[in-house]
């Protein structure tokens, strides 16, 4: 590819050059870029290129190209070519970058903006030789040679590590010879049609006129298929070159990958490592004795099995996993590297890859690690290779270099990837969830995942507008602290900047020992949201007349402003919980912790104890601040909310929102559940209680007018089932009336918390988007990313530890309130081991599963045979057996239980 500048002559012009200057030295730039390519006739050759200025009708760079004698001209709009030469968006759009947009099929579109193409390059040198001692004549190379022979386009479709991706290299290099070949990996969200048609309009016209265009990973971007094969249709018919397509993908994606058109006939031919790895066995002289260790070892991957070969032939003795993890991780000892080699990892078993761009300062680590031939280059772009392999690190990282605690869990690095890897990744990735739910079943239904993100980027765009307008959002603190929580998600760090200096200025938590934060000057909007809620409490009082409420309060006894502050400081948690890695203030945080920690009520809640809502919010605030049940503030809030009202907790079967019409039942239950579920509750009889109510009162939280209520609703069903089918329309109906909602604004003056309505909205839309994507990507890739550490190589046994109590007589009793206690101990214990029996009992099962699966089973035995002895005359060793089994299962999460000699009351 010839090495050029571009728009050298439009870059001379200065700022904001006329219509007649532009295109005359866009014209002269083009024509410089063509002539570099050495006067050798390319497959798509620029024959000549004009300015045409027309008053009234539009001045134009017109571009007339031609391949096999068929010239075809294409216009470019001044106002395309300033948008592509001007400002910061150009994203290294060349002169022939955009001819080769004007020459798609309705280019420039109303919403069109100059992004990066991929440059459609081959596998390296050094791939393409690790590719060719794969290559081996099996039943599938001869089905995919025949059918090409025969004219026909072809996809070659199979498991991770089958053998596809050699197979389709290895034919292709064959024919580079003779015929033309472009490669592109959809893997890259910036490989489409342009990049087929820039690289015909750079490479040379090849001696047969035949042009091969290699596809890989099709199930990797569904979105640009259409596109894709449009493209490829148009290449035939305007331009008559002969092209076919050599793809790989998914073997379920099958069905979609037809979509129905003529023009996009893939004849479909089965790759299988089984047989691979058998040849692969027989060439390398290895004792048939140890094939079957090695099958079991690779598992039909044939990645795995040639380094086992490799290995073997350096060793003289099979490898184990442990020692194929140690090779592809082999002289990694920086920080740096290690971090860098683990991000590849999370990615590679998502089969993304990591863009040079995305390493930042650990670019040189990257480098590095290519050159060792840890990881692969491709066209800009770092990826580890097979998924098997990138499992194999990825597990090695997480038991030996604590790599979840140092670098976050590999679901988080995922995201993050997408979230910085810009809108067209991020909207491949979900279209491939919509329409996938594993490597072996599609999907049958949507989960308007796709149509749900494209909501909130518009969304994202007017909230942006509104911050930069007035970051304050009218002086109501939370709105601007939702919309920040959004923004932030949609990756508007700067609006989030905005908005901080806002809240930051606006309320004062510097002395902790001063009390819950103070607005700086009067009160902001919102304190008169909690007037009003008062005055709600009031109407419930009157309905239930002389009777108090639950909690023993009236609302003429309510501190309004104590309620409001409690309220703020959960805002004010998650606002800086939250923030963006580089805006991150951990002296705020850690501030913001201790006045919780002073203001939190010796009973666990926080003020007042008749709305459990302010103690939901501030949990969910310390839980976005990395806090869990392993923190006493934490704990003693979550022991509250699940204590009965009749023991002074808040719960009754349900949590009321004690504030009558505002924030009601629905919304308050859901708030409670999603908090105790994100601060690492285990799903208990008591949330499964409230949760089936919730979904009773579906009828409820789904009106009109209340789309507060049902975001609340949806994330909480999310966090309790871990499934997104249940989610699926009511998530369509939510974000169908944002859009409207955005089309046509309306206020209710008759709905609690109006303002925030859409900013709230949005930063819950973007928590589910974002939290199915994480569930779903558990679904699509098997138990390879999960919450828990994964099983290692060689199994160990876990020691229990048993637990130190105080001394007590064989013979004590235990109290009722005691009993109550183990009982729901035991509950926890079953509650977790169902949960996780739940997310691993699929269709997958690899043997790490079978595994966790069995011990889990056993787990469950145990804690049924110890629930069937526990009673008041329950014996020391009943109870440290339980105990010991608890903190087995349930980690930092079980709670301290009573010991019969200790007589306090459990849930205080």
């Amino acid at each position: 590819m010839p090495d050029y500048s571009p728009w050298l002559a439009v870059n001379a012009l200065g700022s904001d050059p006329g219509a007649y200057e532009l295109l005359t030295a866009a014209h002269k730039d083009l024509t410089t870029q063509t002539a570099l390519l050495d006067e050798r006739p390319a497959a798509l050759r620029v024959l000549s290129a004009t300015t045409e200025f027309r008053d009234g009708v539009g001045h134009e760079l017109v571009v007339r190209v031609e391949a096999m004698g068929q010239p075809t001209e294409v216009r470019i709009a001044e106002k395309i070519v300033r948008a592509t030469t001007t400002g910061d968006g150009a994203h290294g759009v060349t002169p022939l970058v955009l001819v080769a947009y004007a020459l798609q099929k309705d280019p420039f579109g109303s919403g069109w903006r100059p992004r990066r193409v991929g440059h459609a390059e081959p596998p390296s040198v050094e791939a393409m030789e690790y590719y060719a001692r794969l290559d081996r004549l099996t039943d599938s190379s001869t089905q995919v040679e025949r059918q090409l022979e025969a004219g026909r386009d072809v996809v070659v479709i199979g498991e991770h590590g089958c053998g596809k991706s050699a197979l389709v290299a290895n034919i292709a290099d064959k024919r580079r010879a003779d015929d033309g070949v472009v490669w592109l990996n959809l893997a890259d969200p910036a490989d489409g049609p342009e990049s087929i048609v820039l690289a015909l309009l750079e490479q040379e016209r090849s001696r047969t006129g035949r042009y091969l265009v290699v596809l890989e990973n099709l199930h990797a971007n569904p979105l640009v298929l259409n596109e894709l094969f449009d493209c490829v249709t148009r290449l035939r018919s305007d331009f008559g070159l002969e092209v076919q397509v050599l793809a790989t993908s998914y073997k379920v994606a099958g069905p979609n990958l037809a979509g129905g058109e003529p023009t996009r006939e893939l004849r479909q031919v089965l790759a299988e490592g089984r047989p691979l790895v058998g040849q692969l066995l027989v060439d390398s002289g290895i004792d048939e004795a140890h094939w079957p260790t090695i099958r079991r070892l690779a598992q039909d991957d044939v990645h795995l099995a040639l380094t086992a070969i490799d290995l073997y032939g350096q060793r003289g003795a099979v490898p184990t996993e442990a020692d194929l993890e140690a090779y592809y991780t082999r002289q990694v000892t920086s920080d740096d590297q290690r971090e860098v080699l683990y991000r590849v990892a999370c990615l590679g078993v998502l089969e993304l890859q990591m863009a040079a761009r995305e390493a930042g300062p650990l670019r040189q680590a990257l480098e590095r690690l290519r050159d060792d031939g840890l990881i692969y280059q491709v066209d800009g772009a770092y990826l580890i290779g097979s998924r098997r392999r990138a499992q194999l690190v990825m597990n090695h990282a997480r038991r030996h270099w604590n790599a979840d605690s140092r670098w976050k869990s590999p679901q988080h690095n995922v995201w993050l990837h997408l979230q910085r890897g810009g809108e067209r990744l991020m909207k491949a990735t979900l279209s491939r969830l919509d329409q996938l739910v594993s490597p072996d079943a599609a999907r049958t239904d949507t989960l308007h995942l796709l149509s749900t993100w494209e909501t909130l980027i518009r969304l994202g765009r007017t909230m942006r507008k509104r911050s930069t307008v007035d970051p304050s959002w009218g002086d109501n603190s939370g709105a601007a602290v939702f919309a920040a929580s959004a923004l932030n998600q949609l990756n508007h760090v700067d609006s989030w900047w905005t908005i901080a200096g806002v809240v930051r200025a606006r309320w004062s938590y510097e002395a902790p020992d001063h009390g819950l934060p103070e607005p700086t000057g009067d009160v902001t909007a919102d304190y008169q949201d909690f007037v009003k809620i008062q005055q709600s409490m009031a109407k419930e009082d009157a309905i239930l007349g002389a009777a108090p409420h639950l909690a023993g309060m009236r609302a003429d006894d309510l501190d309004t402003g104590l309620m409001y502050r409690n309220w703020v400081l959960g805002l004010l948690l998650g606002f800086e919980g939250s923030a963006p890695a580089v805006h991150q203030d951990q002296e705020r945080i850690d501030r913001l912790i201790e006045v919780a920690r002073e203001a939190q009520d010796e009973d666990g809640y926080f003020y007042p104890a008749r709305v459990p809502w302010v103690t939901a919010r501030v949990i969910l605030g310390l839980c976005q601040a990395n806090l869990r049940m392993d923190h006493p503030v934490v704990r003693d809030a979550c022991n509250w909310l699940l204590r009965q009202v009749s023991e002074g907790g808040s719960f009754d079967n349900w949590w009321r929102s004690g504030t009558g019409t505002w924030n009601r039942d629905e919304a308050t239950t859901a708030m409670c559940l999603s908090a105790l579920l994100r601060a690492g509750v285990p799903m208990r009889p008591e949330m499964e209680t409230a949760h089936a109510w919730l979904m009773g009162r579906e009828g409820e939280w789904t009106t009109r007018g209340r789309e507060i209520d049902m975001a609340q609703a949806l994330e909480s069903t999310l966090l309790c089932t871990g499934a997104a089918n249940g989610t699926r329309e009511h998530l369509k109906t939510l974000f169908q009336r944002i859009v409207t909602e955005q089309r046509s604004p309306t206020l209710l003056s008759t709905a609690p918390e109006e303002r925030l309505r859409i900013p709230f909205v949005a930063a819950q839309l973007a928590d589910i988007v974002w939290r199915i994507v994480q569930l779903e990507s558990l679904k699509l890739f098997g138990d390879v990313i999960n919450q828990g550490r994964l099983e290692p190589s060689e199994p160990t046994e876990v020691p229990v530890v048993p637990h130190t109590v105080a001394s007590s007589s064989a013979g004590a009793t235990l109290s009722g309130p005691q009993l109550r206690a183990w009982q729901r101990g035991c509950e926890q214990i079953e509650g977790t081991i169902r949960e996780r029996l739940a997310k691993r009992d699929g269709p997958m099962r690899t043997p790490a599963v079978e595994k966790v699966l069995t011990e889990q089973r056993a787990y469950r035995a145990q804690v049924n045979e110890l629930t069937s002895r526990l009673d008041e005359h329950a014996d020391r060793e009943l109870l440290e057996q339980i105990d010991a089994l608890g903190r087995l299962v349930c980690g930092v999460a079980w709670p301290d239980l009573p010991w019969p000699d200790a007589g306090s009351d459990p849930t205080s």
